[in-house]
């Protein structure tokens, strides 16, 4: 399945129009083909060079790593919003198994967007780190055609910035089984005290209040 949004959406430093997907890990050793070890799954920002190679990983709790293996992604020169798995060994030396790209666009007004919908989700949950408010939904799916998603700034009010999440479901994928995703809000463009999401849910509007 691949997500691309019709919205406008810009990343906090490059527009992205990226299929969810695991990016391209060449070069792995036979080794790690025969057994992974155990592994950790994070939220972080990835860099690409000029050549569209992975230089760099910054966790959102602040730990940087420079990339020596040969992972390459669709665009260069850009940065994209993931969740990494991943080993840091005893010498400290990151060791990446997958990248999956999380859609993550800033903000826009309502009078930028030319279409608006709200077809549901499954909110599991919310929290902040890394300068992005982050939310883990669950996606009824088939894996038939495009889910297109945005965020709506619809106001900002008393250092309160108020969002709504926009997601359009393609007309023939059914609604057959749960696929857990992860979208993230950049932040660093609002000087607020909270921020409100509206998410439509299967349940009715729900808020998320960070």
């Amino acid at each position: 399945m691949s997500i691309m949004s019709i919205f406008h959406h810009r990343h906090t430093t490059s527009a992205i129009f990226f299929a969810l997907m695991l990016l391209c890990l060449c070069g792995c050793s036979k080794d790690e083909d025969d057994s992974m070890p155990a592994y950790k799954m994070e939220l972080a920002e990835i860099d690409t060079d000029h050549e569209g190679r992975v230089t760099v990983v910054r966790f959102d709790n602040g730990a940087t790593y420079t990339i020596e293996q040969k992972i390459t992604a669709e665009t260069a020169d850009t940065t994209y919003r993931c969740m990494c798995t991943y080993i840091v060994d005893a010498n400290q030396k990151l060791s990446v198994y997958g990248l999956t790209h999380v859609f993550s666009a800033n903000p826009r007004q309502r009078a930028d967007f030319k279409t608006f919908a709200y077809d549901p989700v499954k909110l599991t949950s919310s929290w902040k780190s890394g300068g992005y408010l982050n939310l883990r939904i669950g996606l009824l799916t088939t894996d038939e055609g495009s889910h297109r998603f945005g965020f709506c700034e619809d106001s900002v009010v008393n250092r309160k910035v108020y969002i709504t999440l926009l997601h359009a479901r393609p007309e023939k994928d059914a609604e057959s089984y749960t696929k857990d995703m992860f979208l993230s809000i950049p932040l660093k463009q609002y000087d607020c005290d909270s921020v409100i999401v509206r998410v439509s849910t299967y349940e009715g509007w729900q808020q998320v209040v960070r």
